[in-house]
């Protein structure tokens, strides 16, 4: 009979990437590579997300989340379309997400980083005023460059960007509050004190459409040399959020923004 059992692991203090360094107890990753992991491993398997998901079983007549919910111990909120974790349901929550938050959460909210001496004041972070009520959706704009070069990206004012999923925006969280604790090489320079600007309100959570526009279209030595590891942590996580949120254009797209 065929054992159909699967492998059983556990965390033994080393990096599950295979870079050799220490994780913390409990943990399978150094913070952020997770993300690489995975990023190599779809590179080797040459496969994108969908070609994945369709792979194994998922797709647009097979709900993936649905799946974790049932079989994985996934829950939804009550308020809203979100599936996660239950800790991830209750940041969610916490976050104010939607309104099915509830007093007395026991759990408390990951601490969020300090800002640093001689950063921008909080409204220097926020993004334009959203468009007035009524008003066309602005149209996509095709990234020339960065990690979402080839996509078409919503508007800045586009309010799809506040829908970005939660577990892209916690996946990214971590690699941009390494880069700028503290902040060092390109980040440094005068003229990146708006990027500087958008990847601590990511370190935040609290992204805006420009602020995506920005970290998107980013080229990668705007966030570090070739040998920083900081750095690339954080474009990989960027290339996951460019492939979640924006289609990749095609012909027609092309000659159109052409």
């Amino acid at each position: 009979m065929t054992d159909t059992r699967k492998m059983r692991l556990v965390p033994t203090g080393d990096c599950f990437c295979g870079c050799g360094a220490e994780a913390e107890i409990g943990r399978w990753f150094v913070l952020g590579h997770d993300i690489t992991a995975a990023a190599a491993l779809r590179a080797l398997q040459g496969m994108k997300l969908p070609q994945q998901l369709v792979s194994a079983g998922f797709g647009p007549e097979r709900s993936v989340v649905q799946a974790a919910v049932d079989e994985a111990g996934w829950v939804r909120c009550a308020g809203c379309a979100y599936a996660g974790t239950p800790a991830n349901l209750a940041a969610h929550t916490r976050a104010g997400s939607c309104a099915a938050g509830t007093p007395g959460d026991e759990q408390q909210p990951h601490a969020q980083p300090e800002p640093e001496p001689g950063a921008e004041p909080a409204g220097a972070e926020q993004g334009p005023e959203p468009a007035p009520a009524g008003s066309t959706a602005p149209a996509p704009v095709r990234a020339e460059s960065g990690a979402a070069r080839g996509r078409l990206l919503p508007g800045a004012d586009d309010p799809s960007w506040e829908e970005v999923p939660l577990h892209l925006r916690q996946q990214l969280r971590g690699p941009a509050h390494q880069l700028v604790t503290p902040v060092q090489g390109a980040l440094k320079k005068p003229g990146s004190r708006r990027l500087l600007s958008a990847v601590r309100a990511a370190a935040r959570m609290r992204v805006t459409g420009a602020h995506w526009h920005l970290l998107l279209t980013a080229s990668r030595e705007a966030f570090g040399s070739a040998r920083s590891e900081r750095a690339r942590a954080l474009y990989e996580a960027l290339e996951q959020v460019a492939e979640g949120v924006a289609p990749a254009a095609g012909p027609e797209e092309d000659t159109a923004a052409g």
